[in-house]
């Protein structure tokens, strides 16, 4: 029964990458990784507020959350020479380490300030880890007709966790207590763990002969150098980190506390609305099949995030803030899962590591843009400063696509 019900859902095209049983096994660690990490975002961004009352320190532990990904470009020189499950398994297993510290060190009683950055610094290294083994390792495990799917897959996974991750940890903090918040989160890492043994052995790349790993490193930066489509989508996902997505980690928890006065579980709803918006787009994505004109619908896509996210910095209405958020979440997934698709089917697979560590690299603007974004809060007010990050990045978009016009053809 459950062999035949598998059988008639795979056979729909929407679902077609789901028929690969290591495609589906990663599929279910993405959701727990993901649900984990967006419970622990929410949980820590409020007990920053709560240890420090402080807009910029909020900025810096969300900052530190992605510093990691400095490291981003050699873990893609590591995703192609290493067995990408193993990598997963070792990322997972580190934010299970670090989530049992937090619980440990809250319990005691002992836990302050620079125990929370040094263990955000932690899951910055494990993303940097996680991410493009994560993505390199899907067309290993799909047929290559199939990756659009799988991507698009992947993305709604991820974005099922935006929902349920954030709302899970804003109820966690009043029902359960810190404490209880990450008993939970460090048992969906170890579930995370389990699913990821299970998934057997995987065909992964061999490197270049006596190619040193700084070599290695090198030839990705002229590989993506010499490759205007994979080099410009790369520029866009970098200004989009920087400008765009600090309004979930840096921005957000003071709107919920200081503008909207929407409390921890209001912050959660307002985290998830930005997932639910983004699960919308995940499924019209995989509803489409392979997507045509995917050039149009990244421009389309990187203008709305920030024109949502302007419409939300002056909206003093709790109400229609979840909508302006729901639209910004929307439109972000669309950015990232075409941007995604795009990169993966302009790089060969040889490179495929590389490219999307330099792709979870660029991802390091985030944690300049928090940071940046916390000390402007500090001194203008949030809306003030979201305002001004959303206008700079409707400009920057506009400026891109139109010195760049090939983009819009891309299909």
């Amino acid at each position: 029964m459950k062999q035949a019900l598998l059988s008639r859902l795979t056979a729909l095209p929407q679902l077609s990458a789901l028929r690969h049983r290591a495609f589906r096994l990663l599929w279910t660690a993405t959701l727990l990784s993901s649900t984990a990490r967006w419970a622990d975002m929410v949980v820590v961004g409020w007990l920053t507020l709560e240890l420090t009352d402080s807009p910029m320190m909020v900025g810096i532990v969300a900052a530190s959350k992605m510093a990691g990904y400095i490291a981003a470009p050699f873990m893609g020189v590591v995703a192609d020479r290493m067995d990408r499950r193993h990598l997963l398994i070792i990322a997972a297993s580190a934010n299970l380490a670090a989530a049992l510290a937090m619980m440990v060190l809250f319990a005691l009683g002992w836990l302050v300030l620079w125990h929370v950055i040094t263990l955000a610094l932690v899951s910055g290294v494990t993303w940097a880890i996680d991410n493009p083994a994560r993505q390199a390792l899907v067309p290993d495990i799909v047929a290559k007709e199939e990756l659009a799917n799988a991507v698009a897959l992947n993305a709604v996974a991820m974005e099922i966790t935006v929902v349920i991750g954030p709302a899970l940890g804003g109820l966690l903090i009043p029902l359960l207590g810190m404490t209880g918040a990450y008993v939970l989160i460090a048992a969906i890492f170890l579930l995370d763990v389990v699913v990821l043994l299970r998934m057997g052995s995987t065909p992964h790349a061999t490197p270049a002969a006596r190619e040193s790993p700084v070599r290695s490193l090198i030839h990705g930066f002229k590989y993506v150098w010499g490759n205007q489509t994979v080099l410009m989508l790369l520029v866009i996902a970098f200004m989009l980190n920087l400008l765009a997505a600090p309004y979930r980690y840096a921005f957000m928890p003071l709107f919920a506390r200081y503008v909207l006065d929407a409390g921890p579980a209001g912050f959660g709803m307002l985290t998830a609305m930005a997932g639910i918006g983004a699960l919308a787009a995940g499924l019209w994505v995989v509803s489409l099949g392979n997507v045509k004109r995917k050039g149009r619908l990244l421009l389309w896509s990187s203008v709305l995030w920030p024109v949502a996210l302007l419409l939300f910095a002056v909206s003093q209405w709790y109400t229609l803030s979840l909508a302006f958020i729901f639209v910004a979440g929307l439109a972000q997934a669309l950015a990232w899962t075409v941007i995604a698709t795009l990169i993966l089917g302009h790089t060969d697979q040889s490179m495929r590591g590389r490219v999307m560590g330099l792709r979870t690299g660029v991802v390091i603007a985030l944690p300049l843009g928090n940071f940046l974004a916390g000390a402007a809060a500090e001194h203008f007010g949030a809306p003030w400063s979201q305002g001004a990050y959303a206008v700079i990045a409707i400009l920057i978009m506009l400026v891109i696509f139109m010195r760049v016009p090939g983009l819009r053809k891309l299909d």
